[in-house]
């Protein structure tokens, strides 16, 4: 069976490759590679897919993935404006799995066996661990030959001690998708990015896909782990928490619509589901720090 990998980005001479990202936006396509990736935004915001979750991101998102992991980030101007010439920047490591697999092996490395295991479902950073790893890529980034290396490793032992982290999938979670089938999903996936905000029926989207609403509904459920109408609120509800932050003028019913929701009462209940807390709550703790 042929799964939807994209062509290594390490050649086969390299135990690694780090080097810095400005585009317009950081991935042309949902898709998956057979590396680990570390991967830190320095600047640019939009909303990323990683396996079946969604969520925004911003200046200071950091992942780490495991391989197969398939995964898109998406800068905002890509879809709300179309003439922007801003330039999304990250640095970005690509660790080839087979080296990471034999290294863990050695008893100097099995402190890192665990760390590297939960990389399999997608590692989130967060707090202080941001700046000290972000500074340690740098680095490697800017070293050559063997220094590269010695920094890799330090860099390597900084993110297996922090605990500043969150998973984003748990240990049960498996994503296997042919090259087709992924393909179908990038098509679902862009237009529910460029069209979140107005309402998009089960008609249209199953249409794109040349499905029935009713097949389209079972292969989106059994393919993401999640229903299309949960993937849209996820989309409107991340989309929300940024309007919350950074368009203090409008209040929470103006943002609610802006989002794709009719009503207020509904956008406030979902936004709790997601959230765990009201729209009004989170833009008071966040637009304050």
């Amino acid at each position: 069976m042929k799964y939807a990998l994209h062509k290594s980005p390490i050649p086969e001479s390299r135990i690694f490759v780090a080097r810095e990202l400005k585009e317009k936006h950081f991935d042309p396509v949902w898709h998956a590679h057979s590396e680990y990736q570390l991967f830190i935004v320095l600047s640019g915001k939009g909303t990323r897919f990683i396996g079946n979750t969604v969520q925004s991101f911003q200046e200071g998102d950091l992942t780490f993935l495991g391989p197969g992991m398939p995964h898109l980030w998406r800068n905002d101007s890509v879809y709300f404006d179309k003439k922007s010439k801003l330039l999304t920047h990250g640095l970005v490591i690509y660790l080839r799995s087979e080296f990471i697999a034999g290294l863990i092996e050695k008893e100097e490395m099995q402190p890192m066996r665990e760390f590297f295991s939960k990389a399999k479902c997608g590692i989130e950073y967060c707090g202080d661990a941001i700046h000290q790893i972000g500074t340690k890529m740098k680095e490697v980034v800017a070293a050559r030959a063997v220094e590269s290396f010695i920094q890799l490793l330090q860099l390597l032992n900084v993110m297996s001690q922090h605990k500043s982290y969150r998973l984003l999938h748990n240990a049960g979670y498996k994503y296997r998708l042919k090259e087709s089938e992924t393909r179908r999903i990038n098509v679902v996936y862009n237009y529910a990015a460029q069209h979140f905000q107005d309402r998009i029926s089960l008609n249209e989207v199953a249409a794109l896909l040349n499905m029935t609403p009713t097949s389209f509904s079972r292969y989106f459920k059994m393919k993401t782990s999640k229903s299309f109408s949960d993937f849209i609120s996820e989309l409107r509800i991340r989309h929300a928490c940024k309007l919350l932050i950074e368009e203090e003028d409008k209040n929470v019913s103006q943002i609610s619509y802006d989002c794709g929701f009719k009503t207020l009462s509904n956008f406030n209940r979902q936004f709790r589901l997601y959230m765990k807390m009201t729209p009004k709550s989170y833009r008071e703790r966040f637009s304050t720090i």
